[in-house]
């Protein structure tokens, strides 16, 4: 793996190596994670699997949806005068 730095999308800050290691496609610090609630919007899809009209019970499953949280770099501080 590389040991390149990541800098964080939304407060410029740097990533800690330990955590790009652990979520390789994070493109955010811990903090600004905890803020917006994390990289990405996920959607649990329940799947039907039986025939329209059966009265046949069926079981399913769930799919899960993955997509990435549109992240607006943070704001800073305001200008004093």
């Amino acid at each position: 793996m590389s040991e390149e730095k990541r800098l964080c999308e939304r407060c410029k800050a740097e990533i800690p190596l330990e955590r790009v290691e652990a979520l390789p496609d994070t493109f955010l610090c811990t903090k600004c994670s905890k803020e917006v609630g994390g990289d990405y919007e996920i959607t649990i899809v329940p799947e039907n699997m039986s025939k329209s009209g059966s009265l046949k019970k069926n079981y399913g499953g769930f799919s899960m949806q993955k997509k990435r949280r549109t992240i607006r770099p943070k704001a800073g501080p305001e200008p004093q005068e």
